[in-house]
C-alpha cells in the first residue's frame, strides 16, 4: 500500500491507521528487496533477502503470469553485516536471460517478491521523468505550477556597486525544497545536461517548447532546459569582473510557502527584493555564520565549461550562431576570471550553520579548460586543462573519504577527468583512467562492508554520491573500455531503484505504480498534494549523523520501522529534511546515466540492435548474401589469412544455390557465424512509409522458417543462429516484434558510414566507389569519441557484375587499418555476448 492510501484511511478514521502500524511492527516478516524497474537481459541480477532471524530453503523465480519456475537455487550463507539484527542473504538470478515478468519465491510461502520484469525497454524514457522535475524547479516562469515568481532577484551584497543595489537575477532554478538559487549547482546542473545531450543525443525528446509548456518547438527538451540554466548564468556573470554566486539565504526557511507568495523577508518586505551575494573570492555572511572563501574559480570554471558546451551545442544542433557566439565570448571571460582569482567561493547562510562547504576548485578549471579547448583549438587551454588535472589526481575527491563536509567535493564527479580524456595525447589518457580507477576502486573496497554492495560514505546527500559513483563509472568504462567495474555500478543502480533494505526508489514517481517517495520535503507537494516526477531525494543518512541534524521532526508513524536497522536510516516522511528532500542538482547529474541505461548497453532502432557495447573496441565484420557470391572466396581467403572471424547472414536463395555450397561449408568449418536473411529477399514495409507493411505476420514467419530449414542442411541449428538481419536492411516495430516472438533477435548494420553501399553500380544516383566507401568508414572513425566500437560493419559477399568496382578487394587493407587502430574483429553474438 502506498503511504498516500494510508494518508486517505487517517483522514476517515485514525484508529484503523494506528492498528495497521501496530500489527506491521510486532508481525516481523521477511522481505525480498529488488529493483522494481527490473533488468536489461545481459544484467547481472542480484536481489537481497532481509529476515528478523536466519532462514533456509530454496527460491525459485517464477513466470509472474502462470508462476512456472524458470529457474532455482538454494539460499547460501547469510551476508556479513553490521546493519542491525537481521540476516541478509543474496539471490543471483543472472543466468536468466529471456524478457518477461516474474516474481522471486522462497520456499513454503515464506516470503515472495513483487512483480519485476526482465527486458531492454525497462529503462527507457525516464529521464524524461527528471527534465520534467527540473521544469518543476524554474523560478521565473514555472510551467508545472502556471505561475511566475521572484521576479525582483536582487539586491547586491558584497558587489562593486553599492549594497542593496538592484541587479537582475531572475531565472534560474530553486535548489530544492526551498527557494533559494546558487551558481555552485546551477552551473553544474547546467553543464551536465549539456554533456549527457552530447554523449546520448538519441535518447531526449521534444515534448515542451522553450518555457516547459505541452508542445514542440524543434529543440530536444534538456536543449530547452539547459538553455535555462545558460541564460541565468548570462545574468551572473555581467561584466568580466563581476559573478554572483547566491540568490537568498537561510531567511528562506519559513515554513512551506508557494514560491509567487514568498513571506521571507530579506529587508525589503515579504515576497519582494532577496539578496544576491557577489563572489569576491573572500569569507562572507551577514549573520553569525561566516563561509570560507580563497577564490571564484570552481565557480567561474565550472560555469566557463556550461558555455562551452552551449556554444558547441548551439553552432551545431540549435544552429543559432549569435546565441553560441554569446557562450563562447562568456566561456572565455568566465574561464579568465578564474585564472585570476584561483581558488573556491562557498555558500551563504544567515543564522543556520548549514551551508554548500565547497573547497576544491581545480577540478572545474580543468572541466573549463578541457572545453575550451574543444570549442577553439587553442593550445594554451589544454595546457592549462592538462596542469589542472596533475593537481587535481585522485586526491580531490570523496571517494577517499568516510565523512565529508556537506557538499566539500562538489561536483561529486571530476567530469573534467572524462572531458580532457576526449583531446589529451594518448600517456595523459592513461593518467587520467587511472585517476577514475583509483577512486572507483576505493568505492569498491567500501561496498564490501555492507551486504547491499553500496559504496558510498552515507553522509548527506548519499544519493548523489552513488549517482555520481555510477557515472564515474559510466565514463570510465567509456574512456578505457574497462568494464571490470561494471557490477559494481549495477549493484549502485540496484539500490536506487528498491535493492535497499526499505525497498523504496529514490526518485519520485519511478516506477509510477512501485513503491517510491511521496511524503517529500518540498512546498510544493505540501501546498498542493501534487506529484513531480523524477526528483532524486537525498537519501539514506548514517544514523549517528542523522540523529544530530537539527529540525527533524516527524509528521506520520514510520511505515519502514520493520527495516529500519539503526546503522543507516530513511523515512519518507516530509518532516525529515535529511533524508527526504528531492534536490535539482541531484537530479540534473543523475539525467546521463537514466540517458545511458535508456539506450541500452547496446542500441537499438525499431527494435533491432543496431550496434554493440561502445565502450568496447571491438566490432563485427558483417557480410549479407542473396544472389551474388563472386567476392565470396576472396573474402573468406583473406579472413582467414588474418585470423578474423565474420558473420555471415544468407537468403534461403543463398543456402539453396548448389554453386554456394562449398562457400557456406568452408565458412562453417572456419568459425565464422552463419545466419538467416529471410528466404526469398522480402521486401517487407514500404519505403517512404516504413509503417506500411508489405507482407502479413503469416507470410513473415513462412518465410522466416523456410530460412532456417534451409539453414539445417548445413547442420545450422537456430540455436546456432539466434540473430537474424532483415532483408534490404530494412525492417519496422512490427517486424521486430514479430522476430521476438519467434524467439530470435533482430539485428542490422550500425548507420554512420557508406560500406553498405558496395552493391551499388554506376547507374544509381546513389553510387559510390569502393576508395570513397573506405574513406567514410575512417572519417567516421576519426570523427566520433567512440569511433567504431560496438560497429556492425555491414558489406556484401557478391554483387552485380555491372559493378566493376568490388569493394571485397580493399577488406585486405580494412582489416590492416582496424588492426592497427586498435579493434578486436568478432563475430556479432560475440560482439552481442
Amino acid at each position: 500500500m502506498k503511504k498516500y492510501d494510508r494518508w486517505k484511511v487517517l483522514s476517515r478514521n485514525g484508529w484503523i491507521l494506528a492498528f495497521f502500524f501496530c500489527l506491521q511492527k510486532t508481525d516481523a516478516q521477511i522481505h525480498v528487496r529488488i529493483n522494481q524497474l527490473g533488468y536489461a537481459e545481459e544484467d547481472r541480477k542480484v536481489a537481497i533477502l532481509i529476515s528478523p532471524q536466519p532462514v533456509r530453503g530454496r527460491v525459485a523465480l517464477l513466470d509472474a503470469d502462470n508462476r512456472q519456475s524458470i529457474f532455482s537455487t538454494r539460499l547460501g550463507d547469510p551476508l556479513p553485516n553490521p546493519w542491525g539484527d537481521f540476516s541478509y542473504y543474496q539471490i543471483d538470478f543472472s543466468a536468466c536471460t529471456r524478457p518477461g515478468s516474474y516474481k522471486l519465491s522462497l520456499s513454503k510461502g515464506q516470503a515472495e517478491s513483487i512483480t519485476f520484469n526482465i527486458g531492454h525497454a525497462e529503462y527507457k524514457d525516464y529521464q524524461e521523468d527528471l527534465m520534467a522535475f527540473m521544469r518543476q524547479q524554474r523560478c521565473g516562469y514555472n510551467p508545472f505550477l502556471d505561475m511566475v515568481c521572484h521576479q525582483r532577484d536582487g539586491r547586491s551584497m558584497y558587489g562593486p556597486m553599492p549594497d542593496s543595489s538592484y541587479v537582475d537575477a531572475s531565472g534560474g532554478w530553486h535548489d530544492a525544497g526551498d527557494q533559494l538559487k546558487y551558481l555552485i549547482t546551477g552551473s553544474n546542473a547546467t553543464a551536465r545536461m549539456l554533456l549527457s545531450y552530447e554523449l546520448y543525443p538519441d535518447q531526449f525528446a521534444d515534448l515542451t517548447n522553450e518555457w516547459g509548456q505541452e508542445g514542440q518547438n524543434g529543440i530536444p527538451d534538456v536543449l530547452d532546459e539547459a538553455k535555462w540554466g545558460l541564460d541565468w548564468l548570462h545574468k551572473l556573470h555581467p561584466s568580466p569582473d563581476q559573478l554572483i554566486h547566491q540568490i537568498a539565504d537561510d531567511r528562506d526557511h519559513r515554513g512551506w510557502k508557494m514560491p509567487d507568495e514568498d513571506i521571507s523577508d530579506y529587508g525589503w518586505g515579504a515576497n519582494s527584493y532577496r539578496v544576491a551575494y557577489f563572489a569576491t573570492g573572500t569569507p562572507q555572511g551577514l549573520g553569525a555564520y561566516k563561509s570560507q572563501a580563497t577564490g571564484v574559480a570552481n565557480l567561474a570554471g565550472r560555469s566557463a565549461a556550461a558555455m562551452a558546451l552551449g556554444y558547441r551545442m548551439w553552432r551545431d544542433v540549435v544552429k543559432d550562431s549569435v546565441y553560441a557566439n554569446q557562450c563562447l565570448r562568456a566561456a572565455k571571460s568566465l574561464y579568465a576570471l578564474g585564472k585570476e582569482k584561483e581558488g573556491f567561493q562557498q555558500g551563504n547562510s544567515y543564522s543556520a550553520p548549514y551551508r554548500y562547504g565547497e573547497d576544491t576548485w581545480t577540478d572545474d578549471m580543468e572541466w573549463g579548460a578541457a572545453e575550451l579547448f574543444r570549442a577553439t583549438g587553442d593550445s594554451s587551454y589544454l595546457s592549462d586543462a592538462i596542469r589542472y588535472a596533475k593537481l587535481t589526481n585522485t586526491q580531490t575527491s570523496w571517494m577517499s573519504e568516510d565523512t565529508a563536509l556537506h557538499y566539500r567535493f562538489y561536483p561529486f564527479v571530476n567530469v573534467g577527468h572524462f572531458a580532457l580524456h576526449r583531446v589529451a595525447p594518448s600517456d595523459v589518457q592513461k593518467e587520467l583512467e587511472q585517476y577514475y580507477r583509483t577512486g572507483i576502486e576505493m568505492c569498491q573496497d567500501r561496498a564490501k562492508g555492507n551486504p547491499f554492495q553500496v559504496g558510498v560514505p552515507f553522509i548527506w546527500c548519499s544519493n548523489n554520491l552513488v549517482s555520481a559513483l555510477i557515472t564515474q563509472i559510466i565514463l570510465y568504462e567509456r574512456m578505457s573500455g574497462d568494464l571490470s567495474y561494471h557490477s559494481l555500478m549495477l549493484a549502485q543502480r540496484d539500490w536506487l531503484f528498491g535493492t535497499n533494505p526499505w525497498g523504496t526508489s529514490m526518485f519520485t514517481q519511478i516506477p509510477r505504480t512501485g513503491e517510491y517517495p511521496l511524503d517529500v520535503h518540498t512546498s510544493v507537494w505540501m501546498k498542493t498534494q501534487r506529484e513531480v516526477p523524477g526528483g532524486l531525494i537525498d537519501g539514506p543518512l548514517r544514523q549517528d549523523i542523522h540523529d544530530n541534524q537539527l529540525g527533524i521532526a516527524y509528521t506520520e508513524p514510520d511505515e519502514f520501522a520493520e527495516v529500519q536497522n539503526g546503522a543507516v536510516a530513511y523515512h519518507d516522511d516530509n518532516g525529515d529534511y535529511a533524508t527526504n528532500e528531492p534536490t535539482m542538482d541531484g537530479t540534473a547529474d543523475a539525467i546521463l546515466m537514466m540517458a545511458d541505461w535508456s539506450q541500452g548497453r547496446w542500441k537499438r532502432d525499431h527494435g533491432a540492435i543496431v550496434r554493440g557495447d561502445e565502450r568496447q573496441k571491438e566490432l563485427a565484420l558483417v557480410f549479407t548474401g542473396d544472389e551474388f557470391a563472386d567476392g565470396g572466396t576472396l573474402i573468406q581467403s583473406v579472413l582467414d589469412q588474418h585470423d578474423v572471424s565474420a558473420s555471415f547472414f544468407l537468403t534461403g536463395n543463398f543456402y539453396r544455390n548448389p554453386q554456394f555450397a562449398n562457400l557456406i561449408k568452408e565458412l562453417k568449418k572456419d568459425g565464422h557465424y552463419l545466419g538467416a536473411h529471410s528466404d526469398r529477399h522480402l521486401l517487407y514495409c514500404d519505403w517512404s512509409k516504413r509503417d506500411s507493411l508489405l507482407v502479413n505476420r503469416a507470410e513473415f514467419v513462412e518465410d522466416l522458417e523456410a530460412n532456417y530449414a534451409e539453414m539445417k542442411r548445413f547442420r545450422i541449428k537456430r540455436t546456432d543462429a539466434p540473430f537474424f538481419l532483415p532483408p534490404y536492411e530494412w525492417y519496422n516495430d512490427s517486424i521486430s516484434a514479430w522476430t521476438a516472438s519467434a524467439e530470435l533477435q533482430l539485428v542490422n548494420m550500425t548507420p554512420g558510414t557508406r560500406s553498405h553501399a558496395d552493391y551499388t553500380t554506376p547507374e544509381m544516383t546513389a553510387y559510390i566507389g569502393s576508395e570513397e566507401i573506405f574513406e567514410s568508414i575512417t572519417r567516421y572513425e576519426q570523427s566520433h569519441d567512440t569511433g567504431l566500437n560496438g560497429f556492425m560493419l555491414l558489406m556484401h559477399v557478391g554483387t552485380a557484375p555491372e559493378r566493376t568496382d568490388k569493394f571485397y578487394h580493399q577488406l585486405d587493407n580494412l582489416i590492416q587499418w582496424l588492426k592497427q587502430e586498435g579493434y578486436q574483429l568478432k563475430r556479432v553474438d560475440e560482439v552481442l555476448r
